[in-house]
């Protein structure tokens, strides 16, 4: 599975209420993929049942498995993401370790993409379960993308502003740091507006709390990328 060709993702949150018709709006929207994850309340079953309503849509369909208990096979690529500013060993390498320990060798390791996160939000859910240092300078958030993709060789970060609107000259700075990584974007994304100021500079949008709040705005943001 090539994400490095994507453009625009919707990420659907299992622990949150996504009616039939709104699904298939989302389907038939244009996007490149669908990314399944989120903080609270997320287990084997609900992300079970969400990718069993998205089974043969014929879109990408990826898991985000920060935790071991959310490995399920059959999901089209799996992204293991590792918080590179988290305050804990735990969140960097520890529950990935678990991860592969438990489940590694139920997956081709062609669909599993180690993808360094940078929590840039300090009041998000996110930020308090990782214990993350999200306050940071450019030069710091800069300096862990580098260090996710020189020295840890990760292909994909995802800049994680998650339920707020980030600053593009951040996601500039990291993709002129680093025009070889595929750089994600996640945050605040909530209609045309900032869908263009954010997709100007990462390689992918990920377009996520929008959705359950304003299902027209969240549509309108693929048009961005097309």
């Amino acid at each position: 599975m090539d994400f490095q060709t994507w453009r625009h993702v919707f990420k659907l949150d299992p622990n949150k209420q996504l009616d039939e018709s709104a699904l298939a709006a989302l389907v038939r929207s244009g996007t490149d993929a669908f990314l399944i994850g989120g903080t609270d309340g997320v287990d084997a079953e609900n992300t079970f049942a969400l990718y069993a309503r998205l089974q043969g849509c014929g879109i990408p369909v990826a898991l985000e498995m920060s935790h071991p208990e959310h490995a399920i096979r059959g999901f089209d690529h799996y992204f293991i993401p590792t918080v590179l500013n988290a305050g804990t060993v735990d969140w960097v390498v520890g529950h990935q370790m678990r991860a592969f320990e438990r489940y590694g060798h139920l997956f081709d390791s062609n669909n599993v993409t180690g993808q360094g996160y940078i929590v840039l939000n300090p009041e998000a859910k996110v930020a308090a379960v990782t214990g993350a240092r999200a306050t940071l300078t450019l030069e710091e958030v800069v300096a862990y993308a580098e260090t996710g993709h020189h020295l840890f060789r990760l292909p994909s970060l995802y800049l994680e502003y998650s339920g707020t609107l980030g600053s593009p000259d951040v996601v500039k700075e990291v993709k002129l740091a680093l025009p070889d990584a595929h750089v994600f974007y996640g945050g605040g994304i909530d209609g045309i507006d900032t869908a263009r100021m954010m997709a100007e500079y990462a390689d992918t949008i990920v377009v996520g709390n929008i959705i359950y709040d304003n299902l027209e705005g969240a549509l309108a943001t693929v048009q961005v990328v097309r």
